[in-house]
């Protein structure tokens, strides 16, 4: 009887094993996964190119595959940060040209490439830099300023303080001469300190807003630059998988490709993703809808 319930015991406890035991994924598909990275990684710039992201992807099975890339340390970081410095327009209108130029999709469906060139990227990243030591300037300015206003407030205070109490003991008794030249002197120093305060405020008023200002304007071309790049990852997205999907032959009908474009590390960014069903692909592949259309069906959103 007890080996009877031993035997049961082992038994059971090998068919609850089998139970939870992880299904393995196709090993063509996960070679169709495989492949699609590599297009992808090749269709931003490639491994090779020190300022990309390297892509990733995880699968999750009923559901399709996710690709990621971080841009956090790759080229999307320098437009999330404004690219050049307010005080060379110059040069904002020449780095503006290289980055427009080194985003290539051909329509129709065709051949199309997504590469930067390393004399752009050495452009941008200088530019970034320029930027950053010439906010670092400003701000540092400012901070003088300020510091220099509080000094001239403490002796201010502190005059008006001495001639207070001048004063009060003009009240009781006369002033001698001595006192009377030191009352006059302080009324002389108290009115040089504020007008010298007013000029101060009004510089420190001036440089403030023009900061504010440049540091507005920089935001908006930062943000405008950052929505044209997502909306041209899209597009080569798309382009991607009409040109390649058939490589993903083995992921199921009802299962979708999806993209995320991650912007982690930047205040309130937003990761961006594209969700495309795999029927919509197969249609995109064998022509009955091209790029665009496959990108008006994918789901876009932000998160």
């Amino acid at each position: 009887m007890k080996m009877f319930s031993k035997v049961s015991l082992l038994a059971g406890l090998i068919i609850a094993s089998n139970s939870f035991a992880a299904t393995e994924v196709n090993a063509k598909l996960g070679q169709n996964l495989k492949i699609m990275q590599d297009i992808l990684q090749s269709s931003l710039g490639g491994e090779d190119h020190s300022s990309i992201g390297r892509i990733q992807h995880s699968y999750l099975q009923g559901q399709g595959v996710a690709f990621r890339v971080d841009s956090n340390s790759g080229w999307l970081r320098h437009f999330v940060m404004p690219p050049m410095p307010p005080a060379a327009p110059g040069a904002a209108m020449a780095i503006s040209t290289s980055v427009s130029n080194a985003i290539n999709v051909v329509g129709n469906g065709g051949s199309f490439s997504f590469n930067f060139d390393e004399e752009a990227m050495e452009e941008m990243a200088e530019a970034a830099e320029a930027l950053a030591e010439q906010q670092q300037d400003q701000s540092e300015k400012l901070r003088d300023l300020r510091e220099e206003r509080r000094d001239i407030e403490r002796d201010l205070r502190d005059y008006e303080r001495e001639k207070r109490d001048l004063e009060f003991s003009a009240k009781v008794s006369k002033l001698n001469t001595e006192q009377q030249k030191e009352l006059k002197e302080l009324n002389q120093k108290s009115e040089q300190l504020k007008t010298q305060l007013a000029q101060l405020q009004k510089n420190l008023t001036e440089q403030e807003q023009e900061y504010n200002k440049k540091r507005a304007e920089q935001q908006k071309l930062a943000a405008q630059r950052q929505t044209e790049l997502v909306a041209k990852v899209g597009q080569v997205f798309s382009n991607t998988l009409c040109d390649y999907g058939a490589s993903l032959r083995d992921l199921k009908e009802q299962e979708f490709v999806s993209f995320q474009l991650s912007l982690s590390g930047r205040d309130n960014a937003k990761d961006h993703y594209w969700v495309v069903k795999k029927a919509d692909i197969n249609q995109c592949v064998t022509g009955k809808i091209d790029a665009p259309a496959l990108l008006k069906k994918a789901s876009y959103y932000q998160y």
